[in-house]
């Protein structure tokens, strides 16, 4: 049954999760906790589809940071990606660690912008000359 479905208040409604057996995810997972029923990879995968399952059906998830934690260690599993690893931002890119540029010349975005304000500088004083009157 769909949450939204009707219109009728579902939060204390019960759940039902139907698990189709011969689905490969289904029939993964409990290959998974026949070889070893403490697994966390069991554990963490039979979440994911209950959560999933819950967000399909219209339900929001009680703790989303808990989610979110289970779904990047599944995605770091899919990619062999070391659960430790952290990100390495490259020297030239890293803003923290980069000297500003000394140098005498103005880059063409400062240039731009001079010559903007130079303009608008001698349309004001335009504006303010006294005007010859014949």
């Amino acid at each position: 049954a769909y949450a939204k479905a009707g219109g009728a208040d579902v939060s204390n409604q019960k759940k039902i999760l139907e698990l189709n057996p011969f689905h490969p995810l289904v029939k993964e997972l409990n290959d998974l906790y026949k070889a070893d029923a403490e697994s966390d990879s069991a554990k963490d995968l039979a979440l994911a589809l209950y959560d999933t399952a819950l967000l399909r059906s219209g339900y929001s998830l009680r703790d989303t940071t808990a989610f979110s934690d289970r779904m990047d260690k599944l995605l770091r599993r899919s990619f062999n990606v070391a659960a430790d690893a952290q990100v390495e931002i490259p020297p030239e890119l890293d803003e923290d660690d980069a000297a500003p540029e000394e140098s005498g010349e103005e880059s063409a975005e400062e240039e731009v912008v001079a010559e903007e304000e130079e303009a608008v500088v001698d349309e004001e004083v335009s504006e303010d000359a006294p005007k010859d009157e014949l």
